[in-house]
């Protein structure tokens, strides 16, 4: 029998190791080279390849990080890179290209090709991501008779375009040109929604295998969730994937098992708590997969990042991407996710030949839930002993030995010694509490205060600038094309002498209402009620704030998605929707861009911030040094004391930020086994779902920085502070 002392003693050796990946390791040589596959695994240069991914999104970090975070994959034994290409933030306007700063591509792939990393672009050009608008330009609806994802004309003329365009700009890194891109996906996810289009929906997904593989650039195509197209590799997303793969082995003989998303935790809205996926769940769905038969597995996201700027999806996804991942939001490890997966990859590929060599065993049943996957013979093969029980410990005798399988667990066996025990955490893993995300994992540390060189200054309410007159509210969308959140509706009304009730059926995602610039209330979602006093009676002008917090990254028909007020909007028993309405986009600050070092003098700042305090539109600006050591991972502002808007440093948009409380009752104690859900093991109940938000180094200076924040609803800056997160373990 194998004691615990003895795993651990083989788990401690692990960490020695060297984390060995294929053969067929990725040099930028610049030579060409063949990818390919069978039933098996994917081939490069004829030698098979176990490949251990890993998602980042470039977008969501900044180009100081990439090496860094490219470098920590690599150390561990990450060997493919997943990304997508985000059309909206590479093509704002038809025909305008943006690859600067953070949207630098081609800088990424040059820092992957250094670090002997592969890639696979996931080109969409849906991504969903909890990107906005699923990575679709706004300008796309825009197009006559415009149906997205459909089997329609003028979207495939625009899909094509697009796809065209950016498979010849990055054709240079395509493996068949030497580069580092060995695999290329096409759509995302569309077998979910398929169905729901009828026959053109199946038209449009042969349409778009069959337009793919046209741009012949010389690696395989994948499409993900999509079982009935047979010309490009069917790859699987979800929680767990070894029970898809019986199904895909029998669909598609000549196809290897690869798994494109594998979440090893979630995202998170605002008013909800954090999400974490326990680190022993994640690999033992990572051991199940490749013990039936798995030769590919992705990490979504490896390391999630931040949502800077306005690109958050949804609606109402915070600004942090963090995703509760192996390399944190700021570029960290977090433990125990991190070394545990580097030491999971190093076992793989160790035996990576004599998993690869042999086909998926048929299991060995070893009492209920208990069985085992053998690849090899005699003392020298490679065990999977697994107990896919969610409550009962199982004691099994193989082989000669015998071992105790933890609920849900997956132990890894040669010659009976156990080098891997999905179970077991190499390190003391802080137990799921009702605590913080802040006192949870990290450190902080380098607090700067602010209060002392704030001003603040009071944002026009209405129309400011050239507004547009209709004679009943406008779609938000149609107005702002999405280049701001805000969109002012204003119109003059009679308010009755007992005042009156304000009523708007149908407006999202936010509603804020104001008569002649006083604040009278709102709300999120698609109504607002709200009462008028008594004391405003008479001839007023009525003034509407909407505000979208993220277009829709996920549905059907994401062309016909509205913003704004779409319904009724009554007064007392008067519905005041016809009349003449002026509508003004954006706020006068985002159109002097204030936020902006080069136009933060545009308006004259009260340096009387008090008076600024807990007033709603209201901007604040502020210098600040950094204390600590301005080149290091881990710099957040902690926006304690605001309430929700949007936050600048040095020019550089952060994105939005909400001081809104997770509801109480989503927390509850987090038991590994069973399966996992992303409303599991939730922490922060009662507490901000997001205090801290990343301020990257790339942003930051020594000393005279500038801090400016856009705040809706009403704050106080005096409370916020620049501070340093590290990791407590």
């Amino acid at each position: 029998m194998q004691t615990r002392e003895m795993r651990l003693s083989v788990l401690a050796l692990l960490c020695f190791l060297p984390l060995l990946t294929l053969a067929a390791r990725y040099e930028a040589t610049g030579k060409p080279y063949n990818v390919s596959y069978d039933h098996r695994s994917m081939f490069i240069n004829g030698q098979r390849a176990l490949l251990a991914s890993g998602s980042i999104h470039y977008p969501r970090s900044t180009p100081s990080m990439w090496p860094v975070l490219l470098k920590e994959s690599k150390d561990a034994g990450i060997d493919l890179i997943q990304i997508y290409l985000f059309w909206n933030l590479h093509e704002p306007t038809r025909g305008v290209y943006n690859f600067d700063g953070n949207a630098n591509v081609t800088q990424f792939l040059d820092y992957a090709m250094d670090a002997g990393l592969y890639i696979n672009l996931r080109i969409g050009p849906y991504v969903c991501a909890e990107w906005n608008y699923g990575g679709f330009p706004v300008w796309l609806r825009d197009i006559p008779g415009m149906v997205f994802r459909d089997y329609n004309q003028p979207f495939m003329t625009e899909m094509a375009r697009w796809m065209t365009y950016i498979v010849n700009k990055l054709r240079p890194y395509l493996a068949s040109n030497g580069g580092p891109i060995i695999l290329a996906q096409v759509e995302n996810e569309y077998g979910w929604v398929e169905n729901a289009y009828g026959s053109s929906g199946r038209q449009y997904a042969l349409w778009s295998a069959q337009f793919a593989n046209s741009l012949n650039i010389g690696i395989p195509w994948i499409m993900c969730s999509q079982d009935d197209v047979t010309t490009v590799i069917d790859t699987c997303n979800g929680f767990y994937c070894d029970n898809w793969l019986p199904g895909h082995f029998s669909a598609f003989p000549n196809q290897p098992a690869l798994w494109t998303e594998n979440w090893p935790g979630w995202f998170q809205n605002w008013g909800d708590a954090v999400p974490h996926r326990p680190t022993q769940d994640v690999m033992f769905s990572i051991a199940r997969w490749v013990a039936r038969g798995g030769t590919h597995f992705n990490y979504y996201m490896w390391h999630g990042g931040t949502t800077f700027g306005r690109w958050t999806g949804g609606p109402f996804i915070i600004t942090s991407y963090d995703y509760d991942v192996a390399l944190d939001e700021f570029g960290l490890p977090h433990n125990p996710k991190y070394t545990r997966s580097a030491q999971m990859h190093a076992v793989l590929h160790k035996f990576e030949d004599q998993l690869l060599n042999n086909n998926p065993p048929s299991p060995v049943s070893l009492g209920n839930n208990l069985e085992a996957h053998v690849y090899g013979q005699g003392s020298s093969a490679l065990v999977f002993l697994s107990n896919i029980d969610s409550k009962n410990v199982g004691k099994v005798s193989f082989q000669g030995a015998t071992y105790t399988l933890q609920p849900w667990s997956v132990q890894i066996v040669v010659n009976q010694k156990v080098i891997y025990d999905t179970s077991s955490l190499s390190m003391v893993e802080t137990s799921y509490k009702n605590t913080s995300l802040a006192r949870g994992r990290y450190h902080v540390s380098d607090s700067v205060p602010f209060a002392p060189s704030i001003g603040f200054w009071s944002e026009p309410t209405g129309v400011w600038g050239e507004g547009v007159t209709a004679d009943r509210p406008l779609e938000q969308l149609s107005v702002t094309n999405d280049t701001s959140d805000y969109l002012w509706y204003t119109q003059k009304i009679t308010v009755p002498s007992g005042g009156a009730a304000l009523s708007l059926s149908n407006t999202n995602d936010i509603g804020w209402v104001f008569v002649d610039g006083k604040f009278i209330g709102g709300n999120r979602g698609s109504g607002v009620h709200v009462n008028i006093p008594s004391s405003m009676a008479g001839p007023r002008t009525l003034q509407i704030l909407t505000v979208t917090v993220g277009l829709v990254n996920y549905g059907l028909h994401m062309e016909a998605v509205m913003r704004g007020i779409q319904g009724n909007v009554t007064l007392g028993s008067s519905n005041i929707t016809s009349g003449t309405w002026t509508m003004q986009p954006g706020l006068k600050g985002e159109y002097l861009q204030i936020f902006s070092p080069s136009s933060n003098d545009k308006v004259s700042w009260n340096k009387n911030y008090t008076a600024g305090v807990n007033q709603p539109l209201t901007w604040f600006s502020s210098s600040f040094d950094v204390s600590g050591n301005v080149n290091q991972l881990g710099w957040a502002l902690d926006m304690t004391g605001m309430g929700k808007g949007q936050v600048w440093v040095n020019g550089n948009h952060l994105g939005r930020y909400w001081l809104i409380q997770a509801g109480q009752g989503q927390c509850a104690p987090c038991v590994y086994a069973g399966g996992y859900s992303g409303g599991d093991c939730r922490t922060g109940c009662g507490e901000p779902s997001q205090r801290y938000y990343h301020v990257p180094r790339d942003w930051l200076k020594a000393s005279d920085n500038l801090l400016v924040v856009c705040e809706e609803t009403g704050g106080d800056p005096s409370k916020i502070q620049l501070v340093h997160m590290s990791p407590a373990y």
